[in-house]
């Protein structure tokens, strides 16, 4: 998979690439939910076809993938005749109190695909189980239906339509550090209200015993190296760390199972987990280790999109439920069951 995704990449910097330098940039876009490189080139080009000329002119932003771009990104725009300017991002226009009133769909809530135990393939797993607990406690009275959208765009795009109420989980970015953020966080503290922590994770990055990086202690180890990252996580440790200005090749997968597989053939050097799932999913006896100097706590929230009240009124109660199964015990218990019926 990641020959072909490199494969697409040369192949598009050897058609494009020469008109590209020759035309100059018209200008900069800033990546929002559901956006993919060809329904860029539709909005400014008219076409979709000419996404190649957008990812050779940003190739060293976006990485080797050219489907794998980032919320919060800015893109560089080179210029064609006949381009068209589109209207700026009515992103904040989504959702206003008359959609909401006219929208007559039940509330549901919004979880990131994969399977771990913070969310398994059934919508059970940690997270879901606290967080229905804390709704129900705090007084939310309707049903806590999920859905599961393929791509953390998607799961964006759908946590600002009206009836969406939360979306989860999310690792707490250090939204006051902006430069210890991907672009992905940058845009999700800018337009999202966090819950209370839910859960407390440790992150980090692991490798095979036997790789040079088994012992690396600062970001200049991972010059050249290839480094899996699934979409329940986001790259911010690499960034908070040094390790995503250097040469490393960031690459994001659908899920952890992914990263592993990559790790284990050696298709990735190395693959940013937390260490519970870690412990849950790879089978014992493996010769995958953890790199310690990287190790970095943090917690998983749900997040209200902040134009919409209604989200945030749900949030309110969760915030109210969790303080109340906490002192009761379910919180503990809810934990425990999980973690010990796990079984991967």
């Amino acid at each position: 998979m990641l020959k072909s995704l490199v494969f697409y990449g040369l192949i598009a910097l050897m058609l494009v690439s020469g008109a590209a330098r020759a035309a100059g940039i018209c200008g900069t876009y800033s990546v929002v939910p559901g956006d993919t490189l060809r329904l860029i080139s539709e909005k400014y080009y008219g076409v979709r076809e000419l996404s190649p000329i957008i990812y050779a002119a940003n190739a060293g932003v976006i990485g080797e993938n050219p489907n794998t771009i980032e919320i919060g990104m800015e893109l560089a725009i080179p210029c064609r005749e006949n381009m068209q300017t589109p209207a700026p991002n009515a992103f904040l226009a989504l959702v206003t109190p008359e959609s909401r009133s006219a929208e007559n769909m039940a509330p549901r809530f919004v979880a990131k695909s994969g399977d771990t135990p913070f969310v398994r393939q059934d919508n059970s797993g940690i997270i879901p189980e606290v967080l229905t607990a804390a709704l129900r406690a705090g007084g939310y009275q309707n049903a806590v239906n999920i859905i599961r959208p393929a791509g953390i765009s998607d799961v964006l795009r759908e946590s600002t339509t009206p009836n969406a109420m939360l979306s989860f989980p999310w690792a707490k970015p250090d939204c006051g550090n902006a430069a210890a953020l991907s672009p992905q966080s940058v845009y999700v503290c800018d337009n999202y209200t966090f819950s209370d922590p839910l859960f407390e994770i440790t992150l980090g990055i692991f490798t095979m015993a036997n790789s040079r990086l088994a012992m690396a202690e600062t970001a200049a180890s991972f010059e050249g190296q290839s480094i899996c990252v699934p979409q329940f996580h986001t790259s911010d440790l690499l960034v908070k760390n040094g390790i995503a200005a250097t040469s490393a090749n960031i690459v994001l997968a659908p899920d952890f199972r992914r990263c592993l597989a990559g790790l284990e053939t050696g298709v990735f050097d190395a693959v940013l987990a937390d260490y519970q799932s870690f412990a849950l999913m790879v089978p014992s006896g493996n010769t995958m280790v953890d790199i310690p100097a990287f190790a970095q706590k943090t917690t998983l929230h749900a997040i209200a999109y902040s134009q919409n009240p209604a989200a945030l009124s749900v949030i309110e109660m969760a915030n109210s439920g969790l303080k109340k199964i906490l002192l009761s015990g379910e919180w503990f218990g809810i934990v425990n069951q999980n973690l010990e019926n796990v079984s991967y």
